[in-house]
């Protein structure tokens, strides 16, 4: 198969940006993880998920980065199984972000409750004075 400018130019591309994009995955990765690790585990898994993420990002890269040298096979099967990981992986990330939302939007209601509940409690005022 013959390699187009176009193509080169779009590999090229994938290469520069899936790199940049990988580093900073990578380095936001582990500040959310760093931070989220007082929440014990259910805080850091989207900074390890976004690591992982970043990873297979600079994977795919780099086999772009190959391939838009030379055609063999192997850059092929290597950019599209690292891209293939990486999208499980961003699917991953999404969905610990969803459930931590939904989890952050029940404690806030929960509180919410409790905060009414004792506002409502009408007992002995000991700074009441008649």
């Amino acid at each position: 198969m013959e390699m187009t400018d176009s193509m080169k130019k779009s590999l090229d591309a994938i290469a520069k940006w899936g790199k940049i994009t990988g580093v900073f995955m990578i380095i936001a990765g582990g500040i959310y993880a760093f931070f989220g690790i007082s929440l014990l585990i259910i805080g850091a898994a989207p900074g390890v998920l976004m690591i992982f993420s970043g990873i297979y990002l600079l994977k795919s890269a780099n086999a772009a980065q190959k391939m838009s040298h030379d055609m063999p096979q192997e850059p092929h099967e290597a950019l599209l199984d690292n891209y293939v990981k990486f999208m499980k992986w961003q699917f991953f990330y999404l969905l610990s972000n969803i459930v931590i939302f939904i989890l952050c939007i029940i404690v806030f209601f929960f509180l919410i409750f409790l905060g009414v509940l004792a506002d409502s409690y009408s007992g002995y005022d000991p700074y009441y004075y008649e």
